[in-house]
């Protein structure tokens, strides 16, 4: 009662309804989702997750994953279907989450390209939240250490489409084709943020690699 009578009513004004959890008043989804995760414990990605340089698709799916949420094998199980849990990428081990964006063998081929790219050499943590909040770039160049934010988040979508274009389309990996798709997407995307982006794949590769 005393916040409510602590308030002022303003007389002859329309209503209006603010949303507290930004300056302007608007509601913006990603405010939502920062207001819940400050509730938490435990640390949370936010920031790297909701960058104005990547796509919302990507950045709704890497909030997904760094959750648990997104609908792998193991989460399908759990609902209570019965049915055999194999990665649809190695055809090797029980599909997870952490898994499938990390530690599978097919997913390694991406994240060892990034690393040779950048010429770095790096320990991908267990889970995806532990990989987020460790990853950072500050061996970088201010434009390249952009790319290098967002590229976890490219390899995560791009590893997912393709699971799931191999779990409903039943067809063939090629590791090749899977390479091509993430560092195409990734260009594109830097082109949109980098001022003076390379305007080919070719020096897009030699650029990253630069010092």
């Amino acid at each position: 009662m005393e916040r409510i009578q602590s308030k002022r009513v303003y007389e002859d004004v329309e209503d209006t309804v603010s949303w507290t959890e930004t300056k302007s008043g608007k509601f913006l989804v990603k405010s939502l989702y920062i207001a819940l995760e400050a509730g938490g414990s435990s640390l949370f990605p936010s920031s790297f997750i909701w960058n104005v340089n990547v796509q919302p698709k990507m950045s709704f799916f890497a909030w997904e994953a760094t959750w648990g949420k997104a609908l792998t094998l193991d989460l399908v199980q759990k609902r209570g279907w019965v049915l055999a849990n194999r990665c649809f990428m190695c055809l090797e081990k029980e599909e997870n989450i952490n898994h499938l964006l990390l530690h599978c063998s097919r997913t390694r081929a991406l994240w060892e390209l990034l690393f040779a790219l950048f010429g770095v050499s790096w320990v991908l943590p267990f889970s995806v939240r532990e990989t987020l909040l460790s990853w950072n770039g500050y061996f970088l160049g201010k434009n390249r250490k952009k790319v290098w934010r967002v590229a976890p988040l490219h390899i995560f979508w791009t590893v997912w489409k393709e699971r799931n274009r191999l779990a409903f389309k039943d067809e063939s990996l090629s590791i090749q084709r899977l390479k091509h798709s993430f560092i195409l997407t990734l260009w594109a995307e830097a082109k949109l943020f980098i001022d003076d982006c390379p305007l080919t794949i070719a020096n897009f590769i030699d650029w990253l690699g630069s010092k």
